[in-house]
């Protein structure tokens, strides 16, 4: 049973604190617990599983909370009215994949935007960062810090980590924030959900001007079409295939 409620317009106020929570968590959790699990020996392959899925698999229960506590039934066709959860027909993948290639190869454009910012603000990343995500180490095949991890291992990691990351992310900014903000701020929402969604990620602050416009574009199309999965699967090509062009091209 589908139970429709009258959803509450979220203000902007409520928008800043709905993003800066989850953005104080990953700050929290890269900055402070994962070079203490690294100092501690902790095996690199845990300490990247706490400190890096953990707070994608927070946001990913949260919205399932917010849900709850909005006074949903949490059963699948509830969530998938809720989180706008809609089948892709032709006219949403031709969106997807125009917004896949968007974000795909403006991310690999842009990617140089990270040099400039450490090189402007002369401010490096911290040396514990796993390699695949510092920008200042170039990887070819499988990074240093897992070299005697069981592929088999590493692939579990990445496989569950993909997932939470976004779902967590989706289900939780396009699928229960954007319907609320939109009731407050109407047809700018999407400007506004896509510049604190890149904001969300200043903890990669070298990142954000090559975050900013497959952001805006994301938040513009989930906003127009009212489709969350266009984003789940524009989301997965860009963590996937957008990582790999960037390592071969930038290798």
């Amino acid at each position: 049973m589908i139970v429709i409620r009258k959803l509450k317009p979220m203000p902007l106020w409520q928008s800043i604190v709905f993003f800066a929570i989850p953005t104080v968590i990953f700050f929290f959790s890269i900055y402070v617990i994962m070079p203490s699990l690294g100092e501690a020996g902790i095996a690199p392959i845990i300490n990247y599983s706490l400190t890096l899925m953990g707070p994608v698999f927070l946001l990913f229960v949260s919205s399932f909370v917010a849900l709850k506590i909005d006074g949903y039934t949490l059963n699948w066709n509830t969530i998938k009215m809720r989180f706008r959860l809609k089948p892709l027909k032709k006219r949403e993948w031709i969106w997807t994949i125009f917004l896949s290639l968007f974000m795909v190869f403006g991310n690999f454009i842009l990617s140089p935007t990270q040099k400039w910012i450490l090189n402007t603000v002369n401010f490096d990343p911290p040396p514990y960062l796993p390699s695949t995500l510092n920008p200042q180490i170039t990887l070819n095949g499988i990074p240093p810090e897992f070299e005697t991890t069981p592929i088999v291992i590493l692939l579990v990691f990445q496989l569950f980590f993909l997932f939470f990351n976004i779902f967590g992310e989706e289900f939780w900014w396009r699928g229960y924030i954007l319907p609320r903000q939109e009731l407050a701020h109407g047809r700018y929402t999407w400007i506004i959900h896509g510049l604190l969604w890149t904001l969300f990620h200043v903890f990669w602050w070298w990142n954000l001007l090559f975050l900013l416009p497959g952001a805006l574009a994301a938040s513009f199309v989930a906003q127009k079409l009212e489709n969350t999965t266009i984003i789940i699967v524009a989301h997965l090509v860009v963590n996937t295939l957008g990582g790999t062009l960037l390592m071969l091209l930038g290798s």
